[in-house]
């Protein structure tokens, strides 16, 4: 797998940016004041989380092989010091991979396309994704994302909020 480069890192940052301005916007806030998380609120974060800021290194991060052939970096899993259960796993897909399974989930995500052309299944529509776009993908809706590029796609998918582990 390739190493992480600064667009890769951009792109990331750009999706959390998303992630943090549709927060309140998502409950129906719009105007919501951010307040600093308090001292019994920073105890609410966990696993890689709870040690605080730091920089997820993705080369020491191992691959995990998927059943389709894909890989998969389990790059955090946890819950913010606000509360909120948030993951994020870095895929590899070759050319040629089948999808995996379309899938309902419980939780929101976004899926920012690092490198390739992705195809996204979701609400009886495809649409597609190339390279540093952001898919959105809503609670609740049964979903795929597969490789339709002639190379290798790679994707960074953060989870939050539900069911999120």
């Amino acid at each position: 797998m390739a190493a992480m480069t600064r667009r890769d890192v951009v792109v990331g940052a750009a999706a959390v940016m998303v992630i943090e301005g549709l927060g309140p916007r998502a409950e129906g806030q719009e105007n919501a004041k951010v307040s600093e998380p308090q001292k019994d609120e920073a105890s609410l974060a966990s696993g890689e989380l709870a040690r605080g800021s730091k920089v997820f290194a993705m080369g020491a991060i191992p691959d995990v092989k998927q059943a389709n052939g894909s890989a998969r970096k389990m790059v955090f899993d946890g819950r913010l010091a606000t509360g909120e259960a948030i993951s994020a796993h870095q895929s590899a897909t070759s050319a040629g991979t089948p999808a995996g399974a379309a899938h309902k989930i419980a939780h929101s995500e976004f899926i920012v396309v690092m490198e390739g052309t992705m195809e996204f299944v979701h609400d009886g529509k495809t649409d597609r994704a190339v390279t540093g776009d952001v898919i959105y993908v809503a609670y609740g809706t049964n979903h795929q994302v597969r490789n339709v590029g002639e190379g290798e796609a790679r994707y960074l998918v953060f989870q939050m909020g539900g069911d999120t582990k």
